[in-house]
């Protein structure tokens, strides 16, 4: 069985102050300990600013700008061992679009394709729908090539909405990109529909 597979249990707060978790995964705010760590990575707290670096990273920590109204971002962690394996954001998608785009970065490879991905990416659009009450659609813009993260997209509900060409990140030009998304009214649907039987 995959980890991805295995029920995420909880939306509330818990005794370890997770925001949210499952037997395998959890997410928490982000504390001091982690920049290090996080600083390896550019831009998985903010896209806004590659915070790759610890002192302009530990400034945006303490200013508060790592968690706001508009963006945040949260560690994951393998909850059995509470060791920090990646981080997840969201942004603004766009002033004209209602709703929020969801990052997300499992740091190490030897971490990758064990289904923490998959766990922390639906963990975290259930944690945001269910917490920020008036926006309606979260989205993921994942270069086509990239087919491990479309596939995990699809493993946490959401649905691929069209093709963004040229869109990617990176110099030269740009690769195209994938655009999915999840509505407020696909996660109602996946988490409060009753199917009867017989």
């Amino acid at each position: 069985m995959r980890i991805s597979d295995i029920s995420m249990n909880s939306q509330r707060p818990s005794d370890e102050g997770y925001l949210a978790h499952s037997e395998f995964v959890a997410l928490r705010r982000i504390a001091v300990a982690d920049l290090p760590q996080i600083g390896r990575f550019g831009f998985t707290v903010s896209i806004v600013e590659p915070l790759n670096d610890l002192a302009r990273l530990s400034e945006a920590f303490h200013a508060g700008r790592l968690w706001q109204d508009s963006a945040g971002a949260v560690a994951v962690v393998e909850a059995p061992t509470r060791r920090l394996i990646g981080t997840c954001q969201f942004y603004r998608a766009a002033p004209c679009i209602h709703g929020y785009e969801l990052g997300y970065i499992i740091h190490d490879s030897a971490d990758r394709s064990r289904g923490y991905g998959a766990q922390s990416v639906r963990l975290f659009s259930d944690y945001l729908f269910a917490h920020i009450p008036d926006f309606y659609r979260q989205q993921l813009v994942i270069e086509v090539w990239n087919t491990p993260s479309w596939k995990l997209a699809e493993r946490c509900g959401f649905v691929r909405e069209g093709l963004l060409r040229s869109s990617g990140l990176g110099s030269g030009d740009p690769a195209d990109c994938f655009i999915y998304a999840r509505t407020r009214k696909d996660w109602r649907e996946q988490h409060h529909t009753v199917i009867g039987v017989g």
